[in-house]
């Protein structure tokens, strides 16, 4: 009998359910759209009960479609948005409010006040984040205090939280299990990095109860089983997708850098087994804790990336396919300098500045579509390298090649800039949907170790990145800091202007 491993992917824009072989070769995949809610200037909703209703419909005509019985599904992973805020009642099952999405930024001036009370340094020694609305915590203190029926539940301790990962998990399990991996905690604001431990003295500043989160455990272990589609299937592995991509593209080592180019864009470098905090605003997570192995990593995040695309494409009309902007990108003018800083819902590393709104310079009459898709693109490559111009100076270590992954990797103009700009190699796997390779490589782990009693061990050679493609720079180093200089005069006209 042939036998898979299922992974979760539950991202910003869609729902994806994926199925490997037990050599990690894609059987098949299926995704759904995720409705997205703009109800205000800077607020970003998902349907919380949906999103569960989708990935449940997706496992079933997965299996249906291939003809594979529950009983074949060695393991299940979950990979997830992590940040993006759900409570629910645990009585009925039903979310209390929409749930608060990563890019959100309705909670700053929560976080203001955190900044007032002169608690940056502090969160950031037990969290290893910046105080920003991008977090969970605020998210949970807004609707604490912005929902009667919040107030309610939790007088009557019928109040649960969780980020994506826990509430499709509780569902699963058919609320059996209310629990979280380490990496989504460490996203949350809430957790201490290095005591492994919800931290009191923060929940205590917000008024956030400690009952209503959920357990923390390490990324492989025994979530529970779901009975929803046949005979039980384990959950073995978890992770926030960031992190996940990470392990999807074998970033096991210290100094293994990737970065991802989906709704946002996230580098990641894995730092080792000291927890060390960054001194030029970048993040401190886990990496990930398999057995007794734990591995911290440096984070850069830049809230819009393929979210600008989906603008160009969805409210400007500029092309109808994504795909579309490969040509596009080829057909602008040389003699056009159009500069584009994507600030549609604020700054990120290094900056952090939720108030910043995007702009376009440098348009004149000659200017049209290929050369705003172009400077689009462009602004990534440049936010990139910013973050990797601290990253190395926060870490210490050179970067010689980055993994990259997501959507925006198969756009060949947009990665051969990005080696140009970066003057490093570029390295795209076979597979760019990493994020759903590493929850699968999480699950199989844990099933692995559970047969060899309990014995775990990432075995390196098994879970190697399959390149397809490799891009060197193009251009001398003298090139690329030549477009680099009105990109950061950019920058630095935007943050004027909203300041």
């Amino acid at each position: 009998m042939n036998q898979f491993i299922l992974s979760i992917d539950q991202g910003t824009t869609s729902s994806r359910v994926v199925i490997y072989d037990k050599n990690f070769i894609v059987i098949d995949s299926l995704q759904k759209d995720v409705e997205q809610f703009f109800p205000k200037d800077g607020w970003v909703e998902h349907d919380a009960y949906s999103i569960w209703k989708d990935v449940k419909k997706l496992i079933k005509e997965i299996l249906k479609k291939n003809n594979i019985t529950s009983s074949q599904i060695l393991s299940i992973g979950i990979s997830n948005q992590r940040e993006t805020t759900v409570l629910w009642d645990k009585t009925n099952g039903i979310p209390i409010n929409r749930a608060i999405v990563w890019q959100d930024r309705r909670t700053n001036y929560i976080c203001k006040k955190l900044r007032d009370q002169k608690l940056e340094k502090k969160v950031q020694k037990i969290t290893g984040l910046v105080i920003d609305p991008y977090f969970s915590a605020t998210k949970i203190k807004w609707i604490l205090d912005n929902n009667p029926e919040a107030k309610r539940l939790m007088k009557e301790n019928k109040l649960l939280f969780g980020t994506i990962d826990t509430w499709l998990l509780w569902n699963l399990t058919e609320r059996k299990s209310h629990l979280t991996d380490i990496t989504n905690a460490s996203r949350t604001m809430l957790y201490d990095l290095e005591n492994e431990e919800w931290s009191s003295e923060i929940l205590r500043s917000l008024n956030i109860p400690k009952d209503i989160l959920p357990e923390v455990t390490q990324n492989t272990y025994d979530f529970g089983s779901t009975n929803l589609f046949g005979d039980p299937i384990p959950i073995g592995g978890m992770a926030g997708d960031q992190q996940a991509s990470a392990i999807g593209l074998s970033c096991f080592k210290k100094g293994q850098t990737k970065s991802t180019y989906g709704t946002g864009c996230f580098l990641l470098m894995n730092i080792g087994e000291k927890f060390k905090l960054s001194s030029n605003n970048l993040i401190t997570s886990v990496a990930f804790k398999i057995g007794n192995e734990k591995m911290y990593c440096f984070e850069g995040s830049i809230f819009v990336a393929g979210s600008a695309i989906q603008w160009l494409r969805d409210k400007l009309f500029f092309f109808k396919d994504a795909k579309q902007t490969e040509l596009l990108y080829s057909e602008a003018k040389s003699s056009e300098n159009v500069v584009i800083v994507p600030a549609l819902t604020g700054l990120g590393a290094p900056h952090w500045n939720p108030n910043a709104r995007g702009a376009i310079f440098g348009l004149t009459r000659n200017t049209a579509i290929p050369e705003i898709v172009k400077a689009t693109l462009d602004s990534l490559v440049f936010q990139t390298f910013d973050l990797i111009n601290i990253m190395e100076k926060d870490s210490n270590i050179k970067i010689n090649e980055i993994y990259v992954d997501g959507g925006m990797a198969d756009n060949k103009k947009f990665i051969q800039s990005l080696s140009d700009i970066l003057q490093i190699e570029i390295i795209k796997p076979s597979n760019v949907e990493a994020s759903a390779l590493g929850a699968a490589y999480l699950a199989y782990i844990n099933f692995m170790s559970q047969k060899n009693n309990n014995q775990l061990a990432i075995n390196m050679d098994k879970y190697n990145v399959k390149e397809s493609i490799k891009l060197f720079p193009k251009i001398d180093k003298s090139s690329a800091n030549s477009k680099l200089v009105k990109w950061k005069k950019a920058v630095s006209a935007l943050i004027s202007f909203h300041s």
